[in-house]
């Protein structure tokens, strides 16, 4: 496998994103996504239990909130995340497309901090502003990363966080055929070249995390000022 794909990053992840859909519904049908939901959600927070293990992660996190902010989380699922960020902001809104994934949410949400769901897709969202806007590993069917980057730039007044996991079995990187040759990339090493080909200055810092079950995996967090 060659060290250096001959397209630009952002493009890697479109090709990447085309040929996908090409075989897979979770990407290229919103009804073969939501199909997925129905039937994990309900058991996903004990199937996948990255937040309750990120730890060290977590308390990287946690010095960039502030108590009287606003968060945006895209993709929040089940609330794992946003459970444990609630103690530090003042009010979250959170975009979730998935009625499966949002009912576990709502059914579970006992924090005092209000919460706003917002049930669209990050790319169908009228225009949303936050202090802080947070995400993991919610960008897997998102076709025009580049689109989708500079969005989240504009909603944050102050900061953008992202978490992404690593390698099998948790999160496939990101696989291209170009005349034969077949490349992958990582999730998180590709939204960081394409954060560097935007011009973009941004942290990026990997932990290892043990869910207690499966393989040790690395987790990326990767954060940047938006603030003008």
């Amino acid at each position: 496998m060659p060290s250096r794909s001959p397209i630009p990053p952002s493009q890697f992840w479109t090709l990447a994103w085309e040929q996908a859909a090409a075989t897979n519904p979770r990407i290229s049908s919103d009804a073969g996504e939501e199909a997925f939901w129905q039937d994990l959600a309900p058991a996903y927070d004990v199937k996948s239990p990255l937040a309750e293990n990120s730890g060290a992660l977590l308390a990287d996190i946690v010095p960039l909130l502030a108590k009287g902010d606003t968060l945006l989380e895209i993709g929040p699922g089940t609330g794992a995340f946003t459970k444990r960020l609630a103690p530090h902001v003042g009010r979250i809104a959170a975009v979730e497309p998935s009625a499966a994934m949002r009912s576990v949410l709502l059914d579970g949400w006992n924090s005092s901090t209000p919460l706003d769901v917002v049930a669209r897709k990050w790319e169908d969202c009228p225009d949303l502003r936050a202090d802080v806007l947070f995400s993991a590993n919610a960008v897997y069917r998102v076709r025009d990363m580049v689109a989708c980057l500079r969005r989240m730039q504009q909603a944050a007044r102050r900061h953008v966080i992202l978490v992404q996991t690593i390698g099998n079995p948790y999160a496939a990187p990101l696989a291209v055929s170009i005349d034969g040759e077949h490349m992958e990339r990582e999730r998180a090493h590709a939204i960081a070249d394409i954060l560097g080909e935007m011009g973009i200055t941004y942290r990026s810092r990997t932990y290892t995390v043990n869910r207690g079950f499966g393989p040790i995996h690395d987790v990326a967090l990767i954060d940047w000022s938006s603030a003008a």
